[in-house]
C-alpha cells in the first residue's frame, strides 16, 4: 500500500527542516549576505548550493549540527591567488562584531559556527572566460594547495531541478527520505552530492508523461528500484561523476569496501520499499514501511474486534501536519 498521506505527513514531521530552524537559516544568509553587499569590494552575488540550494536540507539526527552552503561570486584579479580570495571574506567577515567570534577557514570555505544549530559555508567563486569556448568558467578556490578548481554548482542545481520537474516535484521529496534513511540507519556511507546523484541519474528524458513519479511512494519504488538495478549489475565500485563538469568524479573519496556495504544495505531496504508498496493490509505495509524509515511512520489500525466484526481504527500517536519545507 502506497499511504500518500502518511509519508506527506512523515515528511512534515520526521525529515524536513522544520519551519523555526529554516526560518533562521534564512534570516541568517540574508543578513550576511546584506553585509558582505556593503563591506566587501569584490562581492558580486551569492546563490544558495548543496542541500539548501536543492531543497533536499534534512532535519539533523538528534542534536547533530547541519551545513548550508552558498557560492560567494567574487571579481576575478589577476593579481590574487586562491587563498587570497579565501583570505578576504574571512577578514571582511571578521571586521564585525555579531561574527567576529563564529567565522573560521577551511579548505574551500569561510564558515560562520551558529553554534549548537547549523554552519553557514561561504564558498569564493570566480568567473573567467575559456579563452577557446568563449564561455564562462566558474572555478572555487582551494586554500591549502593554492589552486583555482572548476565547479559549477549553478549547472547542478538546474540538472538537477529539471529532473525535478519531470518527477512533478517528487525527485527532491525522494533525496530526502533516502537520505533520512542514511542518517537514522547510520549503516552505510555515501555523500549526499554522489547519493543525490545517482537519485537524479534514474531520472530519464522519456520519462515526461509516465506515471512512475505520480506520487511520493510510487516515485521512491521507481527511483530506488533503478538504483538497486543499478548497483547490482555493478559488483565493482563504478565511477559516478558529475552530470555538468566533465572529468569530475564523485566516487574519488569512496572506496570498494564502502561501496560494496552501500550495495548490500541498499538492496536490503530496496526489497523491503517493495515489499511495503506491494502488500495489500494496511497494517502489515505500516510495519513493512517503518522498517524502513523508523516507528513514527503512518498509524496502525487496532486490529481488535469491535461490535461483531466492525474493526475500530485508532491512532498510535498524534500527527499534526505542517506544512513541508519544499512542496
Amino acid at each position: 500500500m502506497k499511504h500518500v498521506t502518511d509519508f506527506q505527513n512523515f515528511l512534515s514531521n520526521e525529515v524536513d527542516l522544520n519551519k523555526t530552524r529554516l526560518d533562521r537559516l534564512n534570516d541568517s544568509s540574508s543578513a550576511v549576505n546584506t553585509f558582505l553587499i556593503s563591506n566587501l569590494d569584490a562581492y558580486e552575488k551569492t546563490e544558495r548550493q548543496g542541500s539548501y540550494g536543492l531543497k533536499t536540507i534534512i532535519k539533523p539526527v538528534g542534536t547533530r549540527e547541519y551545513d548550508a552552503d552558498m557560492l560567494l561570486f567574487m571579481t576575478h584579479d589577476v593579481d590574487k591567488e586562491p587563498k587570497d580570495y579565501i583570505n578576504e571574506v574571512y577578514n571582511c567577515l571578521r571586521g564585525n562584531d555579531n561574527y567576529k567570534d563564529k567565522v573560521h577557514r577551511k579548505t574551500r570555505c569561510v564558515y560562520i559556527d551558529y553554534a549548537g544549530d547549523f554552519h553557514l559555508d561561504l564558498v569564493p567563486c570566480i568567473t573567467q572566460q575559456n579563452w577557446l569556448t568563449q564561455e564562462e568558467e566558474y572555478f572555487i578556490c582551494n586554500n591549502k594547495e593554492n589552486e583555482f578548481e572548476a565547479t559549477d554548482g549553478t549547472g547542478y542545481r538546474d540538472w538537477f531541478n529539471e529532473k525535478t520537474r519531470i518527477t512533478h516535484g517528487n525527485l527532491k521529496r525522494v533525496t530526502r527520505l533516502l537520505k533520512f534513511l542514511r542518517d537514522h540507519k547510520q549503516n552505510f556511507s555515501v555523500k549526499s552530492i554522489l547519493l543525490t546523484t545517482l537519485i537524479g541519474n534514474s531520472v530519464y528524458v522519456i520519462d515526461e508523461n509516465s506515471g512512475d513519479f505520480k506520487d511520493i511512494p510510487t516515485a521512491l519504488k521507481t527511483i530506488s528500484n533503478r538504483i538497486n538495478s543499478f548497483l547490482q549489475v555493478n559488483l565493482l565500485m563504478p565511477e559516478i561523476c558529475n552530470p555538468v563538469l566533465e572529468g569530475e568524479s564523485f566516487t574519488r573519496h569512496w572506496d570498494q569496501d564502502k561501496y560494496s556495504n552501500f550495495r548490500e544495505k541498499f538492496d536490503l531496504y530496496n526489497s523491503k520499499i517493495n515489499e511495503a508498496f506491494d502488500a495489500i493490509d494496511h497494517n502489515t505495509s505500516v510495519r513493512k514501511w517503518r522498517e524502513v524509515f523508523g516507528d513514527n511512520f503512518g498509524e496502525l489500525k487496532d486490529e481488535t474486534q469491535n461490535n461483531g466484526g466492525a474493526s475500530a481504527v485508532t491512532s498510535e500517536r498524534v500527527v499534526t501536519p505542517r506544512k513541508p519545507y519544499a512542496r
